[in-house]
């Protein structure tokens, strides 16, 4: 029940970064949407490559039975003005995968699910490191901003 217990609070503290991180974007004018970041991308840009990784988060969790990788969906740019809403729709259904594969799981722990690795590879992580990956990838863009 360790594991349980990890899971859910790593899970509460992802829901509130990516909820701060949505409201944030959704109240940004355009001028800082497209400001840049000390890294050269604009907010609106690391928003969204943000969003597209907690998507391919939530699918590898929903695709956590297959033998093999699923194919990766990559999430579309559709404009600055949508990326808080594309980072709430995909922190809700990574949330929400994530708590239908423990459910599922009699032991709590949900066993492993897919992750994009590097590169073309993909690799299998438990969902608490998983979740662990989103989490530090979340709360370093929201530093930034």
């Amino acid at each position: 029940m360790q594991h349980l217990a990890t899971v859910d609070s790593v899970s509460v503290r992802l829901e509130t970064v990516l909820t701060r991180l949505s409201a944030h974007f959704r109240g940004m004018p355009e001028s800082k949407l497209l400001g840049r970041l000390p890294d050269g991308r604009s907010r609106a840009a690391a928003g969204h490559e943000l969003a597209g990784r907690v998507a391919l988060a939530a699918q590898g969790v929903e695709d956590r039975g297959a033998p093999v990788p699923p194919t990766w969906r990559r999430l579309p740019f559709e404009g600055p003005f949508v990326v808080g809403d594309q980072i709430g729709v995909t922190g809700h259904d990574l949330l929400v995968a994530c708590a239908s594969a423990v459910a599922d799981d009699a032991s709590g722990a949900a066993g492993e699910v897919w992750a994009p690795g590097d590169g073309r590879r993909s690799e299998r992580l438990g969902i608490e490191d998983l979740l662990g990956k989103v989490l530090a990838a979340a709360e370093e863009l929201a530093g930034r901003l």
